[in-house]
């Protein structure tokens, strides 16, 4: 299956639109020819071609084949190639690497190593993480099942996070405060799809196998985020360095958990677009269908073009993706200045 997820780019002197490609089905084989992405089945039919000058991206669910000639060209002209398990766990990106900015990223890597800058940022990002699941609970929470008591849990996480002297102290608040947080969502979902907590993978549930399911594609995300501003997935605020892992990306999306993906699920649950026959189980845990990440993948992409007020205080409405690229920018600009003040955070409180 090939699906499309139109995303704005934003040029010099106006919008273009451009698409990320989703491919879904295995049997399909994609080669280059002049200057087109070519789409075949296994019968070797072409089902598609599409100008490389159309493509953000391109996401490969299961075992799709691509030519070399295909892999050079999209990196040559900064596309990212991202891969993935049939059930959607994130595997590896290819680029070209030319978009990294070795003056951007010593300076990145400076304020890894100063520990107060550190521990500040951390303290914004983790700050608005909270500050956004409470935010998400109240929106959700139509019959009043939770109460004042309930959300002062994140209140005091809050606060306990702005005293803390150490980015150790504040993930033990904030992780405290999470089991709490899906404890919530699992008494705001439908009953069909009610959960105790948190299982990742693998998914026990019916919500945990779509969040699994959406973190991953917003990890990936941002992982092509961060390379496009030239910086280095290395040097994070928040998480440690551990092999290949893309920490600024993580970094990056922890606030953004319940905006986009929490919500969304949330969502597609109680409107019913999404339900317990769009779920397989195998020996591997819980998973969606091919039909089921098809309509979530489609909704995301619809999600992140959505207009919403999320910087306090302006009155001005973004899209989540130029929300995200006006973040990286502000963070570079923390970097240089070495000023924590500086960076973005999100707010959701319309």
């Amino acid at each position: 299956m090939i699906e499309y997820s139109p995303l704005p780019k934003i040029i010099p002197g106006g919008n273009e639109t451009m698409s990320d490609i989703y491919i879904q089905d295995s049997a399909l084989k994609l080669s280059l020819c002049e200057g087109r992405m070519i789409v075949r089945n296994d019968s070797r039919e072409i089902v598609e071609e599409i100008g490389l000058d159309e493509i953000e991206n391109v996401l490969i669910f299961g075992q799709s084949q691509l030519t070399t000639q295909l892999l050079k060209k999209l990196s040559l002209k900064k596309i990212n190639t991202h891969f993935f398990t049939d059930n959607g766990r994130y595997i590896a990106t290819v680029d070209s690497g030319r978009e990294e900015n070795f003056t951007k990223q010593e300076q990145q890597a400076k304020a890894h190593f100063n520990i107060p800058f550190r521990t500040n940022m951390a303290r914004r990002m983790l700050s608005s993480k909270v500050q956004n699941q409470m935010n998400l609970l109240k929106a959700f929470d139509q019959e009043n099942l939770l109460d004042e008591e309930d959300y002062q849990r994140f209140s005091r996480a809050l606060k306990q996070i702005s005293l803390a002297e150490s980015i150790h102290e504040m993930m033990g608040y904030e992780g405290k405060c999470a089991k709490s947080y899906f404890y919530f969502l699992g008494l705001l979902v439908p009953e069909p799809f009610a959960f105790s907590g948190r299982t990742r993978r693998p998914a026990m549930d019916c919500f945990n196998s779509l969040l699994n399911f959406g973190y991953s594609i917003l990890y990936s995300f941002m992982i092509g985020m961060v390379r496009k501003a030239g910086l280095s997935q290395g040097f994070a605020m928040i998480h440690e360095n551990y092999g290949h892992h893309a920490s600024l990306a993580s970094d990056l999306m922890e606030e953004w958990r319940p905006v986009i993906v929490d919500d969304l699920v949330m969502t597609m649950l109680g409107n019913g677009s999404i339900g317990q026959d769009s779920f397989a189980k195998t020996e591997e845990g819980l998973f969606l269908t091919r039909e089921a990440q098809r309509l979530f993948l489609t909704a995301l992409s619809s999600r992140m073009l959505e207009i919403h007020s999320y910087i306090e205080g302006d009155k001005k409405r973004y899209s989540f993706i130029y929300m995200v690229e006006m973040q990286i920018d502000s963070l570079i600009r923390a970097f240089a200045e070495e000023d924590p003040s500086v960076y973005l955070v999100s707010f959701t409180g319309e």
